[in-house]
């Protein structure tokens, strides 16, 4: 999946398990905010997303899978960058 595939603003986003994360904020070339309601916006790379109707994306990972730990490790700051990350604008 590229550019043309990331997913529109007010797009639900939802994990394998089927837990709602929020919605699509922004979308930057191929990446999306997820708006996380009382916890801290976050980056996706397009290439998180497993499946999606006209109204929601379901991503590749569980919401466990989702813990600062794994924010760490998947952070990333350059162009072409995939996965759960911030971006630095």
């Amino acid at each position: 999946m590229m550019g043309s595939h990331t997913p529109a603003v007010g797009t639900k986003v939802m994990t394998a398990d089927g837990d709602e994360l929020g919605t699509v904020k922004e979308v930057s070339g191929a990446c999306f905010k997820v708006d996380a309601p009382m916890q801290p916006d976050y980056w996706l790379g397009e290439d998180s997303i497993a499946s999606r109707t006209g109204a929601s994306v379901s991503l590749r990972f569980s919401k466990a899978s989702l813990g600062e730990t794994s924010l760490e490790e998947q952070k990333q700051d350059r162009p072409g960058h995939t996965g759960y990350h911030r971006h630095n604008n």
